[in-house]
């Protein structure tokens, strides 16, 4: 069966079937940061990703692709963590800088 974005039942299925996968991985999310080693864990890949720096690398233009695609797994990786709730991004930056073990 194909999807006819025209059809209201298939359109509310769709959409109900993606809020739950969204609350699902919200929940995996949730788990992991109550744990402080899951917390120390995506810090550091935050952190490895350089999502909060520059990418541009003057004169190599596929270093800078590189980078931009490390950079774009963090990105999402930290809108997923603030979608998740409870202030788990700000937590788990407070805590990288504070140097919590």
């Amino acid at each position: 069966m194909s999807y006819d974005p025209h059809d209201v039942d298939q359109v509310s299925e769709r959409k109900t079937r993606r809020k739950a996968k969204a609350t699902h991985e919200q929940i995996d999310l949730q788990r992991i940061c109550a744990d402080p080693s899951g917390r120390r864990v995506l810090a550091r890949i935050l952190a490895a990703t350089g999502y909060m720096h520059a990418s541009y690398v003057p004169g190599d233009p596929l270093a800078t692709a590189y980078r931009e695609g490390m950079r774009s797994i963090g990105i999402d990786l930290h809108a997923a963590l603030t979608n998740a709730g409870d202030d788990f991004a700000r937590v788990i930056l407070a805590e990288n800088v504070h140097g919590d073990d």
